[in-house]
């Protein structure tokens, strides 16, 4: 969300550029001693259009996981790590629904993301095949359903998001009943280069049934404003907006009815993460009248990556600039969030 890094912008610009109507993060995992050769992710931001998440969870991942259970008597699911919350029964949860996370930044972009997590504890060699039998499950799915792949990105770009209620904090959410979750062991071995104990699969496997934590629910919503004015000033912010691929276009001399954030207090995190300490603001909005400056700009929400520019300059985004710290400077109690919200008609 911060492109600080370069592979991040890199990232940023091959969406911008290239724009994929689906894209498949692969990756190993270890974690949980579960029975599953490869876990998977739908994008997870409460945002993410509704059709992407159903035409993963209703209609890719079962048909894969099935074509794979008949095929090579493998078990795939939805990632997750079997751990108690607070007291709580063991419960399946998945990761993090922040767009910090690949999967879940590309959902809020309008396109089909799948994150995929082959067992650490399984050989080298199954790792690689159940990496290989997943993406080819994949591309034969989307290709036989290349016009339902089409329409959804087509329609997620064209629906906009000015004036709806979306999330800019979220917690996981509980399953409505346990779900079986399917347990393996492993066995120590000697790493035969190193001389390093080795944990190994083992072919083993049981069922516990627990409540699974895959969703998000929101706990803080906001609704979208027609467009953000963004102070010439904020250079840095400007910028990183147009890496993501955000249109911008010129704020002009007439005076904008406008909604600013009044800071009452933030809060820093003692400890840098990702070299920068994430900040949380807590506040009120008031209405205002306002003219732009010269070179001021306004990024309005009806746009394809409206979702995505909600995320990144909402004051109180749990991922957003604020968040990570890029406005440290501007963001004092009894002043206002320098970028303002333009309510529009709502």
């Amino acid at each position: 969300m911060k492109l600080d890094s370069p592979e991040a912008r890199s990232v940023a610009r091959l969406f911008s550029e290239y724009d994929p109507h689906v894209a498949v993060d692969l990756h190993t995992t270890n974690g949980t001693q579960h029975a599953y050769h490869l876990t998977y992710s739908p994008p997870l931001h409460p945002n993410t259009p509704a059709e992407i998440d159903g035409f993963l969870r209703e209609g890719l991942f079962p048909h894969v996981t099935g074509e794979i259970r008949e095929k090579y008597g493998w078990e795939y699911y939805y990632y997750g790590n079997a751990f108690a919350r607070g007291g709580d029964a063991p419960g399946w949860y998945t990761f993090d629904h922040r767009p910090r996370f690949n999967n879940n930044y590309i959902g809020l972009r309008n396109r089909i993301a799948i994150l995929s997590e082959a067992y650490s504890y399984a050989s080298f060699e199954e790792r690689v095949l159940a990496t290989l039998y997943f993406v080819e499950e994949i591309l034969d799915y989307v290709h036989e359903h290349a016009a339902d792949v089409r329409r959804i990105v087509a329609d997620a770009d064209a629906a906009g998001v000015t004036g709806d209620s979306l999330a800019l904090r979220a917690v996981p959410e509980r399953s409505a009943a346990p779900v079986d979750i399917l347990m393996g062991a492993t066995v120590e071995e000697v790493h035969p280069l190193t001389g390093r104990p080795l944990l190994l699969r083992a072919d083993t496997q049981y069922v516990e049934t627990m409540y699974e934590y895959g969703t998000f629910t929101p706990t803080l919503l906001e609704r979208v404003p027609e467009a953000y004015l963004i102070p010439a000033d904020l250079g840095d912010v400007l910028t990183r907006l147009a890496a993501h691929g955000i249109a911008l276009e010129p704020a002009g001399t007439t005076a904008l009815e406008v909604a600013a954030f009044r800071i009452d207090s933030v809060r820093t995190a003692e400890r840098p993460f990702q070299g920068r300490n994430e900040q949380t603001l807590f506040g009120r909005y008031e209405t205002d009248r306002v003219p732009p400056a010269s070179g001021d700009m306004l990024a309005y929400t009806d746009q394809p990556l409206g979702r995505l520019l909600f995320s990144l300059l909402e004051p109180q985004s749990d991922d957003g600039f604020a968040n990570w710290g890029l406005l440290a400077e501007r963001l004092r109690p009894g002043e206002a969030y320098p970028i303002r919200r333009v309510p529009g008609g709502q």
